[in-house]
This record gives C-alpha cells, structure tokens and sequence, in this order.
C-alpha cells in the first residue's frame, strides 16, 4: 500500500496558521471535501507554535502502538519521536483499516499495513517544510538540511524552525511523490527508543476508559442472568430501590441496571435484586455435553475440506499414529474491568471507552439509542488489556441504553465476576491427527480433521447489531452466518497452511454450533492450531527417534523464515544441552506473517512443570522498535504458558463455573521464567508482533513436559498423570 496510489490531502493552514496533513485511505469516495469536513483525518499536523501532533487511529493497548507509529512518522520528518504530541482519533472512515474495512485494531497489522503510509507523511511533510525554507531563504534546497525539526545552512547563516515555516508550508503544492529515506540513514527505525506512552502510565496522567468521562457522571452496574444470552422475564428491586445513593434501576438488554452514585453503593444495590430469567434452550448447556458434541462431530463424516496436498498414499505405510488433541473456552481478563461513559444530549451523545473498535462503538451506541451515528462522538482512551475482547462493544450498547433509560450521564462498569462469566469466549476445538510413516521414517501423509464452533459465524451474528441495516430480515443475516461459519479460516488458521513439505497434506473443518458466546481471543485460531500442529510433529519426531528442531529443519523449505528462527532459537537455548534436571521442548508456528520459534525449559517439582526459562526467535521483517518486539514475545509467550498451564472456562446449566483469578489463573510472577528473545535481522517491510509470542508456546511447553515425564499431554490445560 502506497501513498503514491492515495491522493495525499492538505487542510491547508485550518488551524492556527499551522500546516496539517493527512492521508486517504482506501473507501473514500470524494478526498477533499470528505477531508475538509472530517478535520480528525488529517493526522499530522504542524502548529505555527511548533507543535507537531499525530492522530493515532489504531488503539494502544499495550502493543507499542503510539510509538511505532510516531517513530515512522519522525524518521521521516527529522525530529526526535519524544518531541510528537498524540492524540487518539475520533471515528472516521478515512482512518477504517483498508483490511478489514472497520476503523478497528486487530491482527497485528497496525505497522505492516501502515509503514509505508507513515513514513510518506512524514515524508512529504519534509518536502513542503523544506519547499517553504528555500523560498524563505534563498538558498537551493542542496545548501539546506533539516535536523530536529528545523531547516538550515551547514554554516547555520539559515535556521528555521518547522514552526516558523509551517505556515509558509500550508501554501506549498503538495508533491504527488516523494523519496523516502534509505534504510542505511535511519535514525529512529531500528533502534532501541524508550516507549512514548511510559511516562503518563507511570505518573498515573495516563487516561484509560475507566478514568475518562465527565466528572459527575453516575455509576451502573448490571444484574445480568447467569447464563449467556439469557432474558429477564422479571424482577424484583423493592429493596435496592431504596439503599443510599441509588438512583435509578431499569430494566436494559442485558440485565437490570443498578444507578448510584458510585461503584460500591451501585454494587451493594444490586446484591439485593432478585429476578426471573429465561434460560437458553439448548441441550448443550454443560461442558461435558458440549465435549461429547465436539467428540461426536470429530467421528463424523460432516467435514468441509479446506485443504489438500498431493495424494495418500496406497501402501507403503510401515507405521500409522492417530491422535485426539483438545483445547477449552478461554476468557480474555484483561487487567482493566469493561467499562463505558456514556452521555446523551438531545440527539447526539459522546462516549468515552477504550475500544479497539470505534468504528463499531458508534454504530452499537446508534443502535442502542436511536440517534444518527454521525452525532455521536467517541473519545478513545488507552486500554488496560485488549486481547480481543474490546473489539466487541456489548458494554456500550448496555451503557448507551441505561444513559437513554435514565437520562443522565453514567459510567457503566463491569465486575471481574460479570467479565469471567460474560465473556466472548475462545472456542473450543476438538482434533484429529492421522499420519502415515515409511519404512525409512518419511512421513507419507499428514490428515487432520477439527471441530469446534464457528468464530466467524458469532462475528456476523453479533456484528448485524450495529453494522447491518435494521430492514435486513433475520433469516438472511443467519443464513450469511451460517455461511461463513462452514469454512471458517480463523478457526483453521495455523493449520491449513501447515509450512511442512510431507507428501501428502489433507484438512478438514466442521463447524459444532453451540449457545456460549465467542471472540477473537489473542492470535484466534493460532492459539490453540498452533498447539495442535506443534505438538503433532513434535510427536512424529518422537516416532522416528529423531531430534525435534533437526525433524522440523529437514521437513521445512530450505532458507525459509521457519528454518532461520528454528536454527536461532537452537542457538540461543544451548539446545540439547540444558542443566542437570532441567528439560526443553521446542515449537515453531507463523502467524500474522511472522514466524516465532519458542523453546521452554522445564524442571519438576514435586511432579509438576517449573518454568525455568524461555528462548524465542522471531522473524518479523524490519523491527522498527527491537525492544517492543522483545516485549511482546516476552507478554506473549507469558499469555500462551499461562492458557497452557491453567486456562480453561467450564460451563453448568448454561453458565461459566469461573468468576475470578482465584479460579481462573494466570501466571503469578513467581512463576513468570527468564526469557531471552532472538531477533532475526532483515531488510523485509516489518509484520506482525502482537500476537504471534502467543501460539508455539503451549507446544512448546507441552514437548518440554514429554522431554521430561514421557507423557504426551493432549488436551489444554495440561494436567499430568
């Protein structure tokens, strides 16, 4: 994607005499009018007082996301990414990912989609700052340079400021192509650069949704039913109604909502409502029955195929290995309880949430409250944990209505408990594994069969809310569910494009519908694809008595990104030559266009898995902040060992057993290991660095476990014998 193929736009001297700039994205049908009217596309701007200022339109959620983007910007422009000012978009269709058409963080796609994009604003910010300096001065452009954010003489006879040209700039012809930098002159790219968003989230200046929002505005809390998509038939708050500080209790979609003045009393209130609810009709309300569905499913013959290699063979076959791997529901729990600040004012209305979907809080809130989407303003804030699971605004729709039910501004917040038990959920999967060895131990066939519900299906059902048109009948929405739900790729991601070149490759996917709802949960359908494949192999290496990185080395295409992390990450864990007691198992997975390599090295401890420490290798193109890569490996690698070794969400009657982390765990810092991350150096445009620590590391840890006990551990979480 090039700006070269965008009209690059000028709002030209809007603001203070100043220069501002912004690019088109894909979907825009009239650049500049649209631009003109939506003043929040222009995402760079100059001031006549020398502020810079970048819009950022990707949410920040832990990822390194402002930094990223700024530092792109900066290289270009000349000036230290410390001196930028951010700001967080509002919604705005130029700024919808040209991906997935949603303005929505997701897929680890922020600085892939948009490093080139980035780099030609700052860049043609340069060029008109520059063109503005000749004019200025006199002197040819040759005789001029520009260095921290000014424009001058090497003798420094000339010394302008981006401030003192911006205005001058604002006049100038925007060029219609610009030159970027070589990557020999970088400065900023590549290198080490302290996180732009460290200082606010120290001092505690930071503002997250649940900080944000106007100061008097009431709290809510929801008294939902225990299970998912229940409805209330009645209720009873004689009580609550008349507890100090409460305000309002009303009946909304999801529940009945208690209004006080603040959290506790709120909380307090609802403790005391009693209701009826309607419970969901289906016989697979328990996880012991949504298992047998699943294990039922995998011994059928209902599968769609998705993939299919070579041919099997007919003979020849000296050994066959055929195994069942299953993964649970997993919860997001992202450290920042949901939360939402809405207000209402005649027929426009503002809410404050940290989203990774504005675009999608403003057509629910539309929705929820019947006012034109184009009147409603979100402020985004910073996100305490995202994972997936702010991609779905269910929270503002909730806020939206009880703020219209009671006509006041209210910040609605949910419990951990109301979050555990509430989620979108990881889907769970169930496998099948059928390999055919030779003689010679080649591996003649690889076929793999999966079940498990839909994602993709959930996604249009629960996108139809607020993005498909209210005169669309029912039937047609769930037909186009049903639809994308039979060949879903997010839930075969990581398995269909199996990288390892067996003779014959065979895939098949069956969708088993179930009433639990589901999200995007961190890497999707990698995250558990990626334990199955990893492990699989990891067994087949185990069949021909051959090492695990040199099995997967010689089953891999020669100089591929596989080959290159694997032979990384061998290095860096001293592979095969752990201490005394200690034992590693090894995982290679690639996602969101990056490849990870990931080896965990174990001892026991009274039975049981001790994390010693962790080695990854990650090929993710040019890494334009190394030590962001590092610590998202780091968090992600964390996030998958934690899954492995604890996660799950069990069901009774419909609703979720899990309520906290006292029962749903993650890691405790006394169990988090050392981990040390590998960067492969490359001239490649950079890929994705957010999810992809996540998927190798339950296989790895899984692998490490049989290196130990021989016990081959198929179903997360791992539970030994």
């Amino acid at each position: 994607m090039s700006l070269s193929r965008r009209e690059f736009l000028r709002n030209a001297s809007v603001v203070g005499g100043g220069l501002t700039l912004g690019f088109h994205l894909q979907g825009c049908a009239n650049a500049q009018s649209e631009a003109t009217e939506l003043e929040p596309n222009a995402f760079l701007k100059i001031t006549s007082g020398g502020d810079i200022i970048v819009q950022i339109h990707k949410t920040e959620m832990g990822q390194g996301t402002v930094t990223g983007m700024i530092s792109l910007i900066a290289e270009e422009l000349e000036v230290d990414p410390a001196t930028v000012r951010y700001e967080m978009a509002h919604v705005d269709k130029a700024f919808r990912d040209p991906e997935y058409f949603l303005q929505i963080t997701g897929g680890s796609n922020a600085i892939r989609v948009f490093y080139e994009p980035l780099r030609e604003t700052g860049a043609t910010a340069l060029a008109m700052l520059m063109a503005a300096a000749v004019a200025r001065s006199g002197f040819p452009e040759q005789e001029l340079h520009a260095e921290n954010g000014v424009i001058r003489t090497a003798d420094g006879g000339v010394s302008l400021s981006y401030g003192e040209l911006a205005s001058d700039a604002a006049s100038m012809p925007v060029p219609k192509q610009v030159t970027l930098k070589d990557p020999s002159r970088f400065k900023i790219i590549g290198a080490d650069k302290g996180r732009l968003d460290n200082q606010p989230k120290v001092d505690g200046s930071a503002n997250f949704g649940i900080d944000a929002g106007p100061a008097d505005a009431l709290v809510a809390v929801l008294v939902r039913p225990p299970v998912g998509h229940g409805e209330v038939t009645s209720f009873d708050a004689t009580e609550a109604e008349t507890m100090s500080g409460v305000k309002h209790i009303v009946k909304v979609d999801g529940g009945i909502a208690v209004v006080a003045s603040n959290y506790w009393r709120a909380r307090k209130a609802a403790e005391k409502v009693s209701m009826e609810w309607r419970p969901s009709e289906s016989p697979l309300v328990d996880s012991a029955a949504i298992d047998k569905a699943l294990s039922d499913a995998l011994a059928g013959d209902e599968f769609a195929t998705v993939r299919e290699d070579g041919k099997a063979p007919t003979s020849g076959a000296a050994r066959q290995i055929e195994v069942e791997y299953s993964a649970p529901f997993l919860a997001h729990a992202t450290m920042e309880p949901m939360n939402a600040t809405v207000a209402i004012n005649g027929d426009s209305a503002d809410i404050w949430v940290g989203t990774q979907a504005p675009d999608l809080v403003r057509s629910f809130a539309a929705k929820a409250i019947d006012i034109d989407d184009e009147n409603i303003t979100v402020h985004n804030q910073f996100l305490g944990g995202g994972f997936g699971r702010r991609a779905i605004p269910d929270h503002v729709f909730e806020a939206a209505q009880i703020a219209r039910a009671v006509g006041e501004p209210i910040r609605l917040v949910w419990s951990r408990e109301d979050d555990t038990r509430h989620d979108f959920y990881r889907p769970p999967m169930k496998t099948r594994f059928r390999a055919r060895l030779g003689t010679d131990g080649e591996v003649l066939s690889w076929e793999n069969w999966l079940a498990g519900p839909s994602l993709m299906q959930e996604n249009v059902l629960n996108m139809s809310e607020g993005l498909i048109p209210g005169w669309v009948p029912d039937f047609l929405i769930e037909f186009g569910a049903g639809w994308a739900g039979k060949k879903d790729g997010s839930a075969t991601e990581g398995l269909k494009e199996l990288p390892y070149s067996f003779s014959h490759i065979y895939m098949a996917y069956q969708n088993v519908e179930t009433p639990v709802r589901l999200g995007a949960w961190r890497s999707v359908g990698h995250s558990h694809n990626g334990f199955f494949a990893e492990s699989f192999v990891d067994e087949l290496a185990a069949a021909v008595e051959e090492d695990p990185i040199a099995f997967r080395r010689r089953h891999l295409p020669q100089g591929s990104r596989h080959r290159q992390v694997l032979d990384a990450v061998e290095k860096l864990s001293n592979w095969g030559k752990a201490p005394d007691g200690h034992f590693q198992g090894v995982a290679v997975h690639e996602s969101f266009h990056s490849v990870v390599a990931e080896v965990v090295e174990i001892s026991l401890r009274n039975g049981k898995p001790k994390l010693e420490k962790g080695f990854v290798a990650v090929h993710c193109g040019r890494a334009v902040n190394p030590d962001i890569v590092r610590q998202q490996m780091e968090g992600g690698m964390l996030f998958g060992l934690s899954a492995a070794m604890y996660g799950e969400i069990t069901f009774e009657g419909g609703a979720a057993v899990q309520s906290n982390f006292h029962d749903y765990l993650t890691l405790r810092m006394n169990e988090v290991p050392e981990i040390e991350v590998a960067i492969i150096e490359s001239d490649d445009p950079p890929t994705g660095v957010g999810e992809p620590g996540t998927p190798p590391a339950p296989a790895a840890l899984g692998n490490a476990i049989f290196a130990a006990t021989g016990q081959r551990l198929r179903d997360l979480p791992f539970k030994l014998a």
